[in-house]
């Protein structure tokens, strides 16, 4: 049985709305689902500047052994979108020849899928003694707690990587130098509607008790 404390629900059952800011901090623990890109509005308001500073102060409120800041943000917003599409757009084509009118068109729309994107870039010390593992694990800590923070701010998001995560051209594009690889880029606004619980794993089928 669950605990009653976090309201877990069943699968295919509808869960809060990213809108309802009169929520829980347990309810929206349990609750919380990605919104998949393709059910986010293009056409929607997303948050002004006020608000996603707001929502990037809280997200920075990560573990972070030693005090390293391995992470940064990088935003597109407003016409940068349509830029960074034109890019993506020239290399998918040069990396795919063949590549019909199509395809091409869907790439140079990915930016366009929500009203802002927070690329997340993972910056490690790679000569620090803490290792970069752990220090990778911070910016991934870090992709989560703006999930968190956008949702309590009534916001839909999503977190995804896709194909332009790993390539060098865009990451170099995007701004980032050696050492660096993005941890996610999460898609902010609204989404067209509600989401229902997906398939999850039992606790019982991913715990082990540990005894010597």
């Amino acid at each position: 049985m669950s605990d009653p404390h976090f309201p877990i629900p069943e699968q295919n059952a509808p869960l809060i709305p990213s809108q309802d800011s009169d929520i829980s901090a347990r309810k929206l623990i349990a609750q919380r689902r990605s919104t998949p890109v393709k059910l986010m509005d293009p056409d929607a308001e997303g948050p002004d500047e006020a608000q996603l500073e707001a929502i990037l102060g809280a997200a920075l409120r990560v573990p972070d052994h030693r005090k390293l800041e391995p992470w940064r943000f990088i935003i597109v917003r407003g016409e940068a979108r349509t830029a960074l599409g034109d890019i993506l757009a020239e290399r998918y084509k040069a990396l795919n020849p063949d590549a019909s009118e199509k395809s091409i068109e869907e790439e140079r729309n990915r930016p366009m899928r929500a009203p802002v994107c927070v690329t997340v870039v993972s910056s490690p010390d790679h000569e620090h003694k803490t290792p970069v593992w752990e220090q990778e694990l911070s910016a991934g800590a870090l992709c989560m707690n703006l999930l968190y923070a956008a949702n309590v701010s009534g916001l839909a998001a999503g977190w995804i990587s896709e194909w332009w995560a790993f390539d060098e051209d865009i990451n170099t594009a995007l701004g980032l130098v050696d050492g660096e690889r993005v941890a996610g880029h999460i898609f902010l606004g609204k989404a067209k509607s509600y989401l229902v619980e997906r398939p999850r794993p039992k606790v019982s089928e991913k715990t082990t008790i540990w005894a010597p």
